[in-house]
């Protein structure tokens, strides 16, 4: 058994790093790389720590610790939970080794243990350097740094347990929500109606006029009376906060210990009769809908593939709002922000900052959104060589999805724009106006740049193996220019509305128009020189 299992992660961890060690030199090097970069890692969380206890007040106690646990370890299991949803049950691989001389449960476990290898290391380089510099804040002794060795192998061992565990009934949902698109969509809408009008309660319960002293005040005794409570209810994370800080070692590792075997167990006990149904039913596709007899012959080859999109998105209405998901909070962000700017008593100076933020943090959202532009044609995987077949001009496809991707997220950004409008009806009018077009043309230029990307560096073969975006380095470079591009127009907005006030505007929405002609132009001649030279 455990010769299989070890048969088995060999042959999935082949597909994502190189396993041979080829040049010994260069692999210690490679390690020694790491190690410096964890130590440089190190050393910027002290120095944010140190901000924190000192310039920001919060205390950095053991307290502090727990709620950085909770934190981290709660974002760490959801991102898990939904990462393990498509690699255990979605994956392409799973045909391939559930027809392997393995058991079903074997093929789990390996695959367990690989995600649990990816997990390792990233709390390398995410959790340890946090966990190294509150131990030098706080001066503990030795045996703390000790306990943090044992944590780099028992913290995402938990991870993965727990994200194992939530994933089986939520791939139950998922499943259903996805032969019931309406209900799914339905839901969706209903949650970010809901959210909205609950931020929008929490927030306007802010008593105005604001006063950034007395709010920051409030605001730093509630967060740390909320991070001793927090304690109370965090589980088996205060059990390791409580160990790492030296408090009764030995009655929480054996705590510690049971509850990860104990949720093993668990594991194992569930997946033995459920694992082999659920990630083969996940894949069924059979449905009983029936088709008009009559074909609907399209004008153009492009309206043909633009249709195609539609269809797609109707029928994966999940799959459309992952993709947007970081879009749709752009109208919480710009309703909290401005609410606390309009309760401020603000100069003229104060006024223009309040657009010069605007401006940044609406092309930070939505440029960060543009993930599907840059996964466009990875996304088609085996199936995008059969478009070369065709006997028509196929790079219509590619205008077709860029059609889809902008319509869809202008409609999104104008629903935030109009719900910013309605819910804080004192922002200038005129102001709402003029940034909407503005972030309608950088974002229409960097959807674009974001699918050149794809275009010169489609991952077809990846995403054909594994039916995931997991780790498409396409995907970050699209967020990098994105960045560039929030950074780059949000420091020359604060130019523009400090010193030519009167021209800011004109000149933005100019070099607005002007990127979005170039990325235009540079799109047209990439597309024309190289998809045909697209292989697989």
């Amino acid at each position: 058994m455990l010769k299989r299992i070890g048969v088995l992660i060999r042959l999935q961890l082949s597909n994502r790093m190189n396993l041979k060690i080829e040049d010994h030199k260069r692999f210690f090097a490679g390690i020694g790389l790491r190690l410096l970069v964890i130590a440089i890692l190190s050393i910027v969380m002290t120095l944010v720590l140190h901000v924190i206890a000192d310039i920001l007040y919060i205390p950095v106690n053991h307290y502090f610790m727990i709620f950085v646990l909770i934190i981290t370890q709660g974002l760490g299991i959801v991102s898990a939970t939904s990462k393990l949803m498509t690699d255990l049950y979605l994956s392409r691989e799973n045909p391939i080794l559930l027809s392997l001389p393995a058991k079903n449960d074997e093929v789990f476990i390996s695959k367990l243990a690989v995600f649990y290898i990816g997990e390792f290391i990233k709390n390398l380089y995410l959790l340890i350097p946090v966990l190294i510099a509150f131990g030098y804040i706080n001066e503990i002794m030795i045996l703390y740094y000790i306990n943090i060795v044992f944590m780099l192998f028992l913290l995402p061992l938990l991870t993965v347990s727990v994200a194992a565990l939530l994933s089986m009934p939520l791939i139950f949902i998922k499943n259903y929500l996805k032969n019931h698109q309406t209900i799914a969509f339905l839901l969706v809408v209903l949650l970010i109606v809901f959210a909205f009008v609950l931020v929008r309660g929490v927030v306007s319960g802010i008593p105005t006029p604001i006063r950034i002293v007395q709010l920051y005040n409030s605001f730093i005794i509630s967060l740390t009376l909320f991070m001793q409570q927090s304690a109370n209810y965090g589980l088996i994370y205060t059990n390791i906060g409580k160990l790492l800080y030296g408090m009764n070692p030995v009655f929480n590792y054996v705590l510690l210990l049971v509850t990860v075997f104990a949720l093993m167990g668990l594991i194992l006990l569930v997946a033995r009769p459920l694992y082999f149904k659920l990630a083969s039913t996940s894949h069924e596709t059979a449905t009983e809908r029936v088709h008009r007899k009559d074909n609907m012959a399209e004008k153009s080859i492009f309206m043909t593939f633009l249709r195609k999109e539609l269809l797609i998105a109707r029928r994966s209405t999940n799959e459309l709002l992952e993709n947007y998901a970081i879009l749709l909070t752009l109208p919480f962000f710009m309703y909290v922000l401005n609410y606390i700017y309009m309760g401020m008593n603000r100069s003229t100076f104060g006024n223009q900052l309040v657009l010069v933020f605007n401006v940044f943090i609406a092309l930070l959202i939505v440029t960060a959104a543009n993930t599907a532009s840059a996964s466009a044609i990875s996304t088609e995987g085996g199936e995008f060589v059969l478009f070369k077949t065709a006997p028509s001009d196929t790079t219509k496809m590619a205008w077709a999805k860029i059609a889809f991707n902008l319509a869809f997220s202008i409609g999104v950004i104008a629903l935030s724009f109009l719900l910013f409008m309605w819910a804080l009806p004192v922002f200038p009018k005129l102001h709402i106006g003029l940034l909407f077009v503005f972030v309608v043309l950088i974002n229409s230029g960097h959807i674009l740049w974001s699918f050149q990307i794809d275009l010169l560096d489609p991952q077809l073969s990846d995403y054909a193996a594994t039916g995931s975006l997991s780790g498409n380095r396409n995907i970050g470079r699209s967020i990098r220019n994105g960045f560039v591009l929030s950074f780059l127009f949000g420091g020359l907005s604060a130019v523009l509305f400090v010193f030519v006030n009167a021209l800011a505007w004109t000149i933005l929405l100019g070099l607005a128009a002007v990127f979005l002609v170039v990325r235009v132009r540079l799109f047209q001649s990439f597309l024309k020189a190289y998809f045909m030279d697209i292989e697989f």
